[in-house]
């Protein structure tokens, strides 16, 4: 089993800037979530440890390895993606204009094609043995291209990715069981767990 976090939040996320490659810390309510998630998976079987080497993902990984004690792999293909020159602008003060330049021409921001993500995280799993329990934390932006790996495989289609995977709101400290076999992920609602 492949379970995917996401790190838990940073202060630009709660003022709602756009991170990417910005290596930014883990804040209290931050380290909170991640301490939850810790308690929650705490007794469950894990063979490996893997986080992004972007700071708020190694701090969510290294709270929840205080139950496991393994070594954490870090792997820049699980990083955020790159949104280079909006880097550290909030969404919300940037138009539509702009954001309709960064997902159809990336470039011209210095930014990454969500393509190149996909081939990054396409690229990890395919290096994964899928008969370990395996603990994976990272980023908004890579899990939405990780959902869309196991749904679609190898191919990568903008345009399916755009209308079904692009917009998916994904909370700070989101807790995912993936079952890469049968291609299904499901989230889990921690208050479900503690009943």
């Amino acid at each position: 089993m492949i379970y995917l976090i996401r790190h838990g939040q940073t202060d630009w996320n709660l003022e709602k800037k756009t991170q990417g490659h910005t290596d930014i810390s883990l804040n209290q309510n931050g380290i909170e979530q991640a301490k939850q998630i810790s308690k929650i998976i705490g007794n469950y079987k894990i063979d490996k440890i893997y986080s992004s080497d972007l700071s708020r993902a190694k701090e969510t990984a290294e709270i929840i390895n205080e139950n496991f004690g393994l070594d954490i792999i870090l792997d820049k293909r699980l990083r955020e993606i790159n949104y280079g020159d909006l880097e550290g602008i909030p969404r919300p003060t940037l138009s539509q204009d702009v954001w309709d330049t960064f997902n159809n021409n990336p470039e011209k921001l210095n930014a990454e094609p969500i393509v190149n993500v996909f081939d990054r995280i396409k690229s990890f799993f395919n290096e994964l043995d899928y008969n370990e329990n395996i603990i994976i934390v990272t980023h908004g932006g890579a899990l939405r291209t990780i959902m869309y790996y196991i749904n679609n495989s190898d191919n990568f289609d903008k345009k399916i990715y755009d209308e079904k995977y692009r917009d998916t709101k994904i909370n700070n400290g989101a807790f995912f069981e993936c079952d890469l076999l049968n291609k299904s992920i499901k989230e889990i609602n921690f208050k479900e767990l503690e009943m």
